[in-house]
């Protein structure tokens, strides 16, 4: 049952299912109850757990399959743990980003080698960024759609 604390209901279901999942009542590759039990069990609409389920959703946690329902895909701290991991990379972006600017536009030959080198790993570390976020089931973030001077210039 969800309380009148004046939170949206929504959140309350979700939290609550949040809470089962990093407790693994609710183990990761299990289904979650269908909506109409849910509804049930906390007393809500159908609306409402659904809103909650697509909370989840975008937190990573649960993914739908289609005609067969929606199964846990990862707890709370695995999530977090991706995220500080995404985090780091963004730092790392951000960094070789700021080394490129650094660098100037007119190079002499062993700075423009340094500076394909930051170019390639930026790339690479753009690549790692876009698998960490597929993982995840998110959109990448717009900044990262863009890396000055990186285009098409991703190498191994």
């Amino acid at each position: 049952m969800t309380e009148s604390i004046g939170r949206p209901a929504y959140q309350q279901v979700a939290d609550d299912l949040r809470r089962r999942i990093a407790e693994a009542e609710l183990p990761v590759g299990s289904a979650i109850p269908s909506t109409t039990k849910l509804a049930k069990a906390y007393g809500v609409s159908i609306t409402v757990v659904r809103a909650a389920v697509a909370q989840l959703r975008a937190d990573g946690l649960v993914v739908g399959q289609p005609g067969k329902g929606v199964f846990v895909r990862a707890t709370p701290n695995t999530v977090a743990e991706r995220a500080a991991s995404i985090e780091d990379l963004m730092a790392q972006v951000a960094e070789l980003r700021a080394e490129l600017r650094r660098a100037g536009s007119a190079w002499p030959d062993e700075v423009a080698a340094e500076v394909a080198a930051l170019r390639r790993d930026v790339g690479l570390i753009r690549t790692h960024l876009v698998d960490l976020y597929a993982q995840l089931d998110r959109p990448l973030p717009t900044t990262l759609l863009a890396v000055p001077g990186a285009e098409g210039r991703v190498s191994e």
